[in-house]
């Protein structure tokens, strides 16, 4: 498919990640790691659920890095549940960065310049430098890169300390399942399942997603303003470039 047309008018949302530390496993390991990684990364690309959002899709570009183009904010919450929970890899650092493209946007996400490719790939360095999971964000404005991180900050705090049965109850509620689905599907009475999903923090969860989500659309929409004299007050602002 040829590239799509691009312009510095408009801001996209690029995505960076690099898996941690699978340079160092050992060559049979680290193939099946790549092999598995390349599966998911597919499976993304071709999720009725993501392709409204991407513009450019998920490609894995140095060995264990990919990057992507994202139209809007609106599912990274969901997509780092899902690129923070593929089974058999190692953690995934996330840099996500917001501005314009100097390139056409291509089908997949290679060959890409501007500001947004430059504040991922700072984004997921500074996740390197602070060994930071869960996203790190930059582009998007001051006040929103801040309220974002420190959303980002409490929400990996809060998953960390989960069980794997409480992460596997999140994850299904997160799906869009009811609790009695869940008893169903599981075996587990509907009392189980309720105290699952308190002992998981699920309503905190479904908060502070819903608060990265809304952050972020904030920040996507006062970097695109209507009106021709806050334009020119975005246009003179270097964080929104």
């Amino acid at each position: 498919m040829a590239a799509r047309g691009s312009s510095r008018s408009r801001r996209y949302l690029a995505v960076i990640g690099d898996m941690v530390g699978s340079r160092s496993l050992p060559q049979a390991e680290r193939a099946r790691v790549q092999k598995v990684f390349s599966r998911q990364i597919a499976a993304i690309n071709a999720s009725g659920r993501y392709r409204p959002t991407i513009r450019s899709q998920f490609v894995i570009t140095i060995g264990d890095e990919f990057q992507a183009i994202l139209a809007k904010g609106e599912m990274v919450p969901d997509l780092i549940w899902t690129l923070s929970a593929f089974p058999g890899l190692p953690a995934i650092r996330l840099g996500f960065g917001y501005g314009a493209l100097d390139t056409a946007i291509p089908e997949y996400a290679i060959n890409l310049d501007g500001p947004a490719l430059h504040r991922a790939r700072a984004a997921v360095d500074r996740a390197k430098a602070k060994d930071l999971l869960g996203g790190v964000f930059m582009g998007f404005g001051e006040q929103v890169d801040l309220a974002a991180n420190g959303i980002a900050r409490l929400l990996w705090f809060h998953r960390q300390r989960r069980t794997p049965s409480q992460l596997e109850i999140l994850n299904r509620l997160r799906s869009g399942q009811s609790q009695a689905e869940i008893s169903r599907s599981t075996g587990l009475s509907r009392q189980a399942v309720s105290d699952h999903a308190r002992a998981a923090g699920w309503e905190a969860w479904s908060a502070g997603e819903a608060a990265l989500r809304a952050i972020l659309e904030v920040g996507v929409g006062s970097a695109l303003p209507n009106d021709p004299q806050r334009l020119r007050s975005h246009a003179s602002r270097p964080d929104l470039a």
